[in-house]
């Protein structure tokens, strides 16, 4: 990515950059993500490489093979990883489950929830209905699929289409 771009994402984001040289971080919430600006071979411009995140207090140990964090393929993988990004439906909206693969082999097409919390690319649905299965579950382990007939499940939102906006 463009240093200009990449600047411009970052500020949109509310991150803010330190740049030492070619050196580059970003400090927020207990990661720290860190790059290097490399010359384009045919334009001349800056351009982002190594993007790498790991935890602020985590060092590498040069006696065993450990070297904390990851390395992204591209920056946005890597900004995700400090913002992630959020669901593009709204709370209290009604949303129904498409019919897709995913949805049949879940059993949860055409099924209608409303939407109780956002994620990460993802909906925290209430169902309206629970299945008989569902409520099987609640009797047999009610510490982990709660009490009381009301039935939630996180769902990606490429699965569900908008019923009613909230």
């Amino acid at each position: 990515m463009k240093r200009t771009s990449f600047l411009k994402k970052a500020k949109k984001l509310g991150l803010t950059v330190q740049e030492n040289e070619r050196r580059c971080y970003i400090h927020h919430n207990g990661t720290v993500a860190s790059w290097f600006w490399q010359e384009h071979w045919e334009t001349g411009e800056l351009e982002g490489t190594n993007w790498h995140t790991k935890g602020e207090h985590q060092e590498s140990d040069p006696y065993t093979d450990y070297f904390p964090g990851t390395f992204w393929g591209n920056a946005t993988q890597m900004l995700n990883r400090l913002v992630p990004p959020g669901s593009k439906h709204k709370v209290g909206a009604l949303l129904k489950c498409k019919d897709n693969k995913r949805s049949a082999r879940y059993k949860r097409v055409g099924r209608m929830g409303l939407m109780i919390d956002a994620g990460n690319k993802q909906a925290k649905i209430q169902w309206l209905t629970p299945s008989k299965g569902e409520l099987q579950l609640q009797e047999l382990y009610p510490n982990t699929y709660g009490r009381g007939g009301v039935f939630t499940e996180w769902v990606q939102d490429n699965d569900l289409e908008v019923v009613s906006a909230a």
